[in-house]
């Protein structure tokens, strides 16, 4: 039987055959960057060699690429549990399910419009019976109802659209706030009495709700008046972000817990927000800022504090459905 080739350990903690090679070998630092986050991955950095001379690392393939990132902490750049946020629920469930609710009405909307076409059109010979001044009537009618049920079912395909655009903004900042550090909890689709909250976030910086809007633009504040591109919203999303706050004050008080006071959030995933200050007591931020927003806060709760707080919305949410 002939005997392994000796080996030894790389710094990748792979042991491999450490078989003599006709031209030297020379090592060199490599760090490892993703396209998205632009953020250097650990900080030893990585090792590897390549042939002398002329120093040249060899040609990858998009997939071979793929893998040699996923390689270093799993799929997607994913780690143990153990050092990201813990979540409970999954981000825009509840947007999602608006905009299903949404088409089927327009679909439904649509159906009854081109049953009544087909109804008249099947009819139009006996209301000519009935003269020329019942077939005006019926024939404008007919138009009118047309138009209305064309006019409904455009509105409810906009507002299903609008409900798409707020899953994937709500989605992508349940993203972002699942790849916060370990100690911080996230409730994501809150039911309450004053509606879904996109986003709850415990940590020892305190207690935050988080209402997520999809709209683009430009963000500015008049006196007490949030405007987009100049103009005023379609709702008073400052009286939304307290309604949402307060209900959470309210629910953990009835547990034991009256400090600290939730601080509302109002986060434009989409838009520039040019508001340097909190509006009414909300704070107005984009989603670019949010990890920016976070690290400045200062600690206000203990871990357990934080966890403690975090377990009770979880049951409150538990008891609701069972």
């Amino acid at each position: 039987m002939v005997p392994p080739p000796p080996t030894k350990k790389n710094l990748f903690g792979v042991y491999s055959p450490n078989l003599p090679s006709p031209r030297s070998k020379v090592f060199f630092t490599l760090k490892i960057v993703t396209a998205s986050s632009e953020e250097r991955i650990g900080e030893e950095g990585l090792a590897a060699w390549v042939p002398v001379p002329g120093l040249c690392l060899p040609r990858f393939s998009r997939n071979e690429g793929e893998g040699i990132r996923n390689s270093v902490r799993g799929k997607g750049m994913a780690v143990s549990g153990s050092t990201r946020a813990t979540v409970y629920n999954k981000a825009g469930v509840g947007v999602r399910k608006m905009e299903s609710t949404r088409w089927l009405a327009a679909l439904f909307t649509l159906v009854i419009l081109f049953a009544g076409i087909y109804l008249y059109n099947m009819s139009s010979k006996t209301v000519e019976t009935f003269g020329l001044l019942v077939s005006l009537i019926v024939a404008v009618g007919f138009l009118y109802s047309v138009k209305a049920m064309g006019d409904k079912a455009e509105a409810l395909s906009k507002r299903a659209l609008d409900a798409r655009r707020g899953t994937v903004a709500e989605e992508a900042v349940g993203n972002l706030l699942g790849e916060l550090p370990a100690g911080y909890f996230v409730v994501h689709d809150f039911v309450s009495k004053r509606g879904n909250i996109d986003h709850i976030v415990i940590s020892p910086k305190g207690i935050l709700t988080i209402e997520t809007k999809s709209h683009r633009g430009v963000v500015t504040c008049e006196g007490e008046m949030l405007k987009r591109d100049g103009k005023t919203f379609e709702k008073d999303f400052i009286k939304q972000a307290w309604a949402q706050a307060y209900f959470i004050r309210i629910l953990l008080t009835r547990h034991g817990v009256s400090a600290p006071k939730t601080q509302p959030v109002l986060l434009f995933a989409n838009a520039d927000v040019r508001v340097r200050q909190q509006v009414r007591g909300v704070e107005i931020i984009s989603r670019r800022y949010l990890p920016v927003y976070l690290k400045l806060l200062q600690s206000r709760l203990s871990a357990s504090e934080a966890k403690k707080i975090f377990e009770v919305l979880k049951s409150s949410q538990t008891q609701m459905f069972v």
